[in-house]
């Protein structure tokens, strides 16, 4: 298990491993003091300004320390200066997001997006697994105290969203926006938002879970309204767990999990997702994200304030950090490359060579030419300054059934491929293998 906190050192994010003790004027050998007993029984309605005292342990303490693939994300707001050092703020209005040092749970800094009267947007400010070194996990669990304002106010039957279990862009749009059923391969997204739909009146909040999935009626995703209250003015305890659906023969089983509590009670649990058909498409993105309706708009102004924020991911894919990698090119970067190759393998396992008048990188990404690129770790590039050819050279064994991502300036010249591959595409259209040579000295 890798155990983490997110700090602020020199202009960047860097990742620190917490130490576990006691305070420098504790002694961990002395007893403490017994409490008096109290003759009063117990109060069972706690008073109204009686606020949860947060988690008793980390997401850290659930996990072995000798345990593989499991990564502890602690996000300390206190040490950082902008929420742009830690989550990816974008959509709606990112100036919305800010540190603020008044209602704060613990510490001297808290995440605040304010809604403004009579708009839409807060803006999503979600952690960003894959800029932050990772492959998209399969399953995250978070915690975070969060906190709506204390006048806050919906008109009756709106929505706000305001966490994400899990969402993700990369592979296509279809994981938000009304656009439609995904289809196994281009997005997906499970929210919580508040509303006071199915209330007693407007000023009363429950949960709500919104999620788009292969199985929902709509266009737009499914809304179950959850029959737990949210008050405001407090500081809620919240807990929420995503588990990637698995997959069997290229089909998405109906297994996919969603949790969440409440101040240490669950809330809301479905078992039966179906998200996605490829295990590239998992979670990107985690955490805050905040907008207010469809079409309505927030009748005051707004603001949720967030603190304590943690993330524990499990099933990793083993994908080294772009900037770590020469020859491993994140896809961000697509439109500074001349053309891009997709190898499609069939059912064996093959080997290949590429060759390119130029230079070649690896790298993976989502619903490019339709398919899922992987890293693939049995991937070497010789530049063409150092190859015997004088060409950049790519050699590479594919498994079955994968798809390995390149990009390249200058020509793409040869191919030799035992088997062939079942599809190859250069720069967006799909081509023979065998119109191109098996060797540049061949010509």
């Amino acid at each position: 298990m890798d155990r983490r906190t997110v700090l602020k050192a020199s202009g960047a994010v860097a990742a620190t491993v917490l130490v576990a003790g006691c305070p420098d004027d504790a002694d961990p050998d002395e007893p403490e003091e017994p409490e008096e007993p109290d003759d009063e029984p117990p109060d069972d309605d706690p008073p109204d300004d009686e606020e949860p005292e947060g988690f008793e342990d980390s997401l850290a303490d659930q996990v072995d320390e000798d345990d593989e693939g499991i990564d502890v994300v602690q996000i300390d707001y206190d040490e950082l200066d902008d929420p742009t050092d830690v989550y990816r703020v974008w959509s709606g209005d990112p100036s919305t997001v800010s540190f603020v040092d008044n209602h704060t749970f613990e510490g001297e800094a808290a995440l605040r997006c304010d809604i403004p009267r009579g708009g839409s947007d807060g803006s999503n400010a979600a952690y960003w697994f894959p800029a932050n070194g990772y492959g998209q996990p399969l399953e995250v669990r978070q915690r975070a105290m969060v906190r709506l304002n204390d006048d806050w106010t919906m008109n009756a039957g709106d929505v706000c969203r305001f966490w994400c279990f899990g969402l993700n862009t990369e592979a296509g749009g279809q994981g938000s926006g009304g656009r439609g059923r995904p289809s196994g391969t281009d997005g997906w997204s499970s929210m919580l938002a508040i509303t006071n739909r199915e209330s007693r009146s407007n000023d009363e909040y429950k949960l709500a879970a919104y999620t788009y999935h292969l199985d929902q009626a709509w266009t737009s995703g499914e809304f179950e309204v959850i029959d737990t209250q949210v008050p405001a003015g407090e500081w809620i305890a919240l807990e929420t767990e995503v588990v990637m659906n698995s997959i069997d023969d290229g089909q998405a089983v109906d297994d996919g999990e969603v949790r969440c509590w409440l101040n240490g009670d669950l809330a809301y649990e479905r078992t039966d997702f179906r998200w996605t058909t490829v295990e590239e498409q998992a979670v990107e993105y985690a955490g805050p994200l905040v907008r207010y309706g469809g079409g309505e708009t927030a009748p005051t102004d707004l603001a949720i304030h967030y603190d304590e924020h943690e993330l524990l991911a499990d099933g990793i894919p083993e994908i080294p950090p772009y900037d770590q990698h020469p020859y491993f090119e994140d896809p961000a970067n697509m439109d500074a490359y001349d053309g891009r190759v997709t190898y499609v393998n069939g059912d064996g396992t093959a080997t290949y060579r590429l060759y390119v008048d130029g230079e070649i990188v690896h790298t993976d990404w989502s619903n490019v030419d339709g398919q899922q690129a992987m890293y693939n770790d049995t991937v070497e590039v010789t530049p063409a300054d150092v190859s015997e050819s004088g060409y950049a050279v790519v050699e590479a064994t594919a498994e079955p059934n994968t798809v390995d991502g390149y990009l390249f300036n200058g020509e793409f010249v040869a191919i030799d491929a035992d088997p062939v591959p079942v599809e190859l595409w250069i720069s967006g259209e799909q081509v023979e293998p065998i119109d191109y040579l098996t060797s540049p000295t061949d010509a």
